[in-house]
């Protein structure tokens, strides 16, 4: 059957409004807000007008609907839009605004609106999408933003308009977008995650499409009937997918086509997207380095000690927390010694590289984007006792050849377990029922001074502020392991802390931790790392690919019900988490956060 092309008009639509958005300035605050049509499909079509929803307009003046080829700044203010600039009165909920018809060329076009928002009134008067989109949002303000545009779609979701379009559009249209870069394993099974735009005026309740990498191609069939993409251009919908098995290594591109749309051919004039894939024999896990700066006399701390206790209850070994204190007892160096700047207490960082406060959700919102990145190098480690000497051993191994002139090991000797009823922490959540969160609730009904904890992944020795050179050769040959070592003298472990200086840090032998991290030596941030107990059997987590074990978890990524990547999951909601194996499997489940 032939679809012909018919001339009609249609919605250019990035979803449903479902937030207010605001820039918290507390004072009078022009905005000037756009999204950008970039889609070569849609050059030709013409621009007839704008839908803007408000969900209130009070507070909200000088409304103004407006086309632009481009967004400049002059001055700190907006330019004139050099298509069109229309007035119009603001009431709440939709507000439809004509233009003269304009036509879309290969450059594209801005569609946007500009108003005046009353401080203390509309605090949060921009109306936008749960869709993350680069070009769904720019926006200028003659506040924060002043001086530039900025795209915030990736943060702040997409601007709740509808751009009215007329055109040659069939009912049945559809195009693959968002198709990633992935890094994955040869001779196993990897999967991603692109979405599907609809281009036509149908909703879309099936899509029929091919994954085609390295010449072999794969069918699939997603049925949207329980959830179909609405008959609005930009409207899009999640899919995850399998790649096509690939025996080998190298770099290749991924070409997600769209074939079929509700059962009939595809009569979209753009209807792939393509993305690229990096297969390894072997995947490195990721395991981000948190640094906790604390102290017993620092009463606001025992939140990133409920932090430090929760995430590795969590995480077992693959989460490394070193906890550096100060002015007290466990000390060992001066904070202006400590691995980053730290200009107030409680903190923490990520990697030497994010530094932000310890409360349980900036930790882990922090580890889990961490902990998705790839990382270029696996680190396995071991570590021996004898006598009073700690010999810990890095192994660090590469997919693929690196010429090495950035990379090198530090090492920290942890101790677990620490306690001395003399050691009281203030607490200064301590009666705050103001502060009751379900995270701290147990130290508000606890103590003011608690004499009872005990203290874990307290760093008591390392080999320095910076990596040790010459550690790792200039050479790195896949999938070869290179190693060092490091060893610490237990004698030497002591507290430099005024009232217990020279004391003994060694409480218990059994619950010390050799701690292994690659240092990119440019910038001082952690590449990787990995951590075991003191005397253990065997070498942690060995990732070269002839001793990895096939139910490691490579890499986790959440999800919710609809199959959209969650970047930053909140506590108590309800997604899909799926975890992919270094054998390439991916275990999916649904869980409350």
């Amino acid at each position: 059957m032939t679809t012909s092309m018919q001339a009609a008009e249609i919605s250019y639509n990035l979803g449903a409004g479902t937030s207010d958005y605001g820039t918290g300035q507390s004072r009078n605050e022009t905005y000037d807000v756009a999204l950008h049509i970039n889609d070569p499909a849609l050059v030709g079509s013409k621009v007839k007008g704008v839908r803007i929803y408000f969900s209130s307009v009070e507070g909200v003046s000088a409304t103004k609907a407006w086309l632009s080829k481009d967004v400049v700044v002059k001055s700190m203010k907006l330019s004139t839009a050099d298509i069109e600039t229309v007035d119009f009165e603001a009431a709440e909920g939709i507000n439809e605004v004509a233009f003269t018809p304009y036509t879309i060329t290969a450059e594209g076009l801005y569609v946007g609106y500009t108003l005046t928002a009353a401080k203390d009134v509309a605090k949060t008067p921009i109306r936008t999408t749960p869709v993350y989109d680069a070009e769904g949002f720019y926006i200028h303000t003659s506040g924060l933003y002043r001086s530039s545009w900025r795209s915030i779609g990736d943060e702040a979701g997409s601007l709740s308009i509808e751009v009215l379009l007329e055109g040659d559009f069939t009912d049945n249209a559809a195009t693959a977008i968002n198709v990633p870069e992935v890094n994955a394993v040869t001779n196993s099974q990897n999967n991603i995650t692109f979405a599907v735009m609809n281009q036509g005026q149908n909703k879309i309740e099936s899509i029929d499409y091919t994954i085609t990498i390295n010449g072999a191609t794969a069918d699939y069939t997603a049925n949207l009937s329980d959830n179909p993409v609405m008959g609005f251009y930009g409207n899009r919908v999640w899919l995850a997918a399998d790649l096509p098995m690939v025996t080998e290594k190298g770099t290749f591109s991924i070409d997600v086509n769209v074939t079929r749309v509700n059962g009939v051919a595809n009569t979209s004039t753009t209807p792939q997207g393509s993305g690229l894939a990096k297969f390894y024999n072997f995947l490195p896990v990721k395991r981000p380095v948190c640094d906790e700066y604390t102290g017993l006399w620092c009463g606001w701390c025992t939140r990133g000690y409920v932090a430090m206790e929760t995430m590795a209850e969590r995480y077992g070994s693959d989460f490394i927390g070193l906890c550096f204190h100060n002015s007290d007892p466990m000390q060992i160096m001066d904070s202006s010694n400590f691995p980053i700047t730290v200009s107030g207490f409680p903190s923490a960082d990520m990697d030497r590289d994010l530094a932000f406060d310890p409360s349980l959700s900036n930790v882990q919102i922090a580890w889990d984007w961490y902990r998705q990145q790839f990382t270029p190098l696996a680190v396995d480690v071991a570590a021996d006792i004898d006598g009073d000497e700690v010999k810990v051993t890095a192994y660090v191994t590469s997919p693929i050849d690196i010429d090495n002139d950035r990379y090198e090991l530090a090492f920290v000797l942890v101790q677990d377990g620490m306690h001395n009823t003399l050691w009281g922490q203030n607490n200064y959540y301590s009666g705050r029922d103001d502060l009751r969160d379900g995270v701290m609730d147990d130290f508000i009904d606890d103590n003011s001074v608690l004499y009872d904890l005990e203290y874990n992944g307290v760093v008591i020795a390392w080999s320095g502020r910076g990596s040790i050179e010459g550690s790792l050769p200039e050479k790195l040959e896949g999938e070869v392991a290179a190693t060092y070592d490091y060893t610490f003298d237990l004698t030497q472990c002591l507290s430099t802390y005024t009232n217990t200086k020279g004391q003994s840090l060694i409480q218990d032998r059994t619950k010390l931790k050799g701690v292994a991290m690659v240092i990119d030596k440019t910038t001082g941030f952690v590449v990787n790392a990995n951590q075991i107990y003191v005397g253990s059997s065997t070498v942690t987590g060995i990732d070269g690919p002839a001793t990895s074990t096939a139910d490691v978890v490579s890499h986790t990524r959440f999800y919710d019900l609809q199959g959209r990547p969650v970047v930053s999951p909140q506590p108590g909601s309800m997604l899909i988490k799926a975890e992919t194996l270094r054998s390439g499997e991916v275990r999916t489940r649904k869980m409350v956060y």
